[in-house]
């Protein structure tokens, strides 16, 4: 079992409630084991609140949807134990849909919230049978355009390609046979967002998948026999390209954890150690697929907290946007610039396709970063915005609610005297605790170095706070 302590905490809860807060750091270290802080960690709310669309009217739906990824992303910052909405985003990104595609930003929110309820403490095989007929799945691809006079395979083949098994483990003969098992799952008319199995448009013909036989009369379970298979007693076809003969519950379960290790764990080696990867395996297939014991078993393998791990993510611009709204204590219509995050690579309910996003390399060029410092920027304008109301007025950002006045900063003449603001040193103090961020010994060396040279002003020194919220240990995972 990996050792209790506040490096090990702070990389926990970074990874898995985006930022260390201070009270979350305190709360972990006193439970007495790394074990008992993951369980703490995973004792999530299953009843999370939804998303009000109050004042904002139906054919606004871009509205909408802005305050559909703006109440989700106040809650990433807010909620006592953040990990179920983390974890909703990992499944957000695995299992895509797309708002421009999906039409209503109201049925969107019926998958989001999904995840949001179930994506820690439910089963993967129970989560894939709900998404499959949510509308906005039934949308995104295509699958309410299945029919038997004309099936549509999109739904069918990244069911196992994307979400289950990966590239290479099925046969066309397979896509073929689990296309016509979801048939007929629809809407009753194009212009109605509303799930209906229509067994006129069903195809009743039993059919071979992966080894087995399903579509025998079963009707509009047919359907989810597919995942049945997947995650049972199926076989990879002997004619498959990787894997053939083997157990497609293995290759899912393996398929699944890599997935989550890249998300969680680190994505830069492209591989998963072999001892989380068993472990992970072992979680998964004992539990029949349930999720909270495969997510524990990796929080919980000494894999997790090597220096590889800590250091193999970059923060996704999702998570960076929440650390910079924990860290201003700013809410998300102040904090979160849609159109920047565009810029950065990553827009909730807008991934870029089926396959979602990439990780790491992914977010690293100078345009994503161009736009990550422009989010620092207008988030301390939105501080600012009432800047220095009076002679000595304050700005009042943070968690903690910190006062630091036009004084403190750059000084003030009174009476003919002249009050001298607060050394570099102690503001630059100020401004990290203000903050709560973790912010290493040699980041605030630099930024005091910065705020000293000579060519700075004494009213630039609050371009500190910039600096604290671009600085790396800003963009680490």
């Amino acid at each position: 079992m990996p050792a209790l302590n506040e490096s090990n905490v702070r990389h926990l809860l970074r990874r898995t409630e985006i930022v260390d807060r201070p009270n979350r750091v305190a709360e972990l270290m006193a439970t007495g084991s790394i074990g008992a802080a993951v369980d703490n960690v995973l004792a999530v709310s299953t009843n999370p609140p939804g998303a009000s669309y109050g004042g904002i009217p139906a054919d606004e739906n871009w509205r909408r949807g802005i305050r559909l990824s703006e109440h989700w992303m106040g809650q990433m910052a807010t909620a006592a134990r953040p990990f179920g909405e983390r974890m909703a985003f990992f499944w957000h990104g695995h299992i895509c849909s797309e708002l421009g595609k999906v039409g209503p930003a109201a049925v969107m929110q019926q998958q989001i919230d999904l995840f949001r309820r179930t994506g820690v403490t439910g089963n993967i095989s129970t989560l894939m049978k709900t998404m499959a007929i949510q509308v906005a799945m039934l949308k995104y691809l295509d699958n309410d355009q299945n029919r038997a006079s004309s099936p549509n395979q999109n739904f069918a083949r990244e069911l196992m390609e994307l979400f289950l098994l990966g590239v290479g483990n099925y046969t066309e003969a397979d896509v073929e046979a689990a296309t016509a098992a979801w048939t007929g799952h629809g809407r009753p008319r194009w212009d109605i967002d509303e799930y209906r199995f229509e067994a006129s448009e069903h195809e009743n013909a039993p059919q071979q998948f992966l080894g087995r036989t399903i579509n025998n009369g079963t009707g509009s379970e047919a359907g989810n026999e597919t995942i049945d298979v997947i995650l049972g007693n199926g076989t990879v076809p002997a004619s498959a390209d990787t894997n053939a003969g083997v157990a497609t519950r293995i290759v899912a379960a393996d398929f699944l954890s890599k997935k989550l290790w890249q998300e969680f764990g680190e994505a830069a080696t492209r591989t998963v150690p072999s001892g989380v990867a068993a472990a992970m395996r072992t979680a998964l297939l004992s539990s029949d697929f349930d999720i909270r014991p495969w997510v524990k078993a990796m929080l919980n393998h000494d894999d997790f907290y090597t220096e590889t791990a800590k250091g193999g993510l970059v923060r996704q611009p999702v998570e960076y946007v929440v650390a910079l709204m924990v860290a201003s204590a700013l809410p998300a219509e102040d904090g979160a610039a849609t159109w920047l995050m565009d810029r950065a690579g990553q827009r909730l309910l807008y991934p870029p396709n089926v396959s979602g996003w990439k990780p790491n390399g992914y977010w690293v060029n100078a345009s994503a970063f161009g736009a990550r410092q422009e989010m620092a920027n207008g988030l301390i304008w939105a501080i600012m915005r009432e800047t220095w109301d009076g002679d000595d007025g304050y700005i009042q950002f943070g968690p903690a609610s910190t006062r630091i006045t036009k004084t403190e900063v750059q000084g003030l003449w009174q009476n003919d005297t002249y009050i001298e603001p607060l050394p570099t040193a102690e503001l630059v103090d100020r401004l990290i605790s203000s903050t709560r961020l973790n912010i290493s010994a040699g980041t605030r060396s630099r930024v005091i170095a910065h705020l000293d040279d000579d060519d700075v002003e004494t009213w630039q020194r609050l371009d500190g706070l910039f600096l604290i919220l671009s600085a790396p240990e800003m963009h680490i995972a």
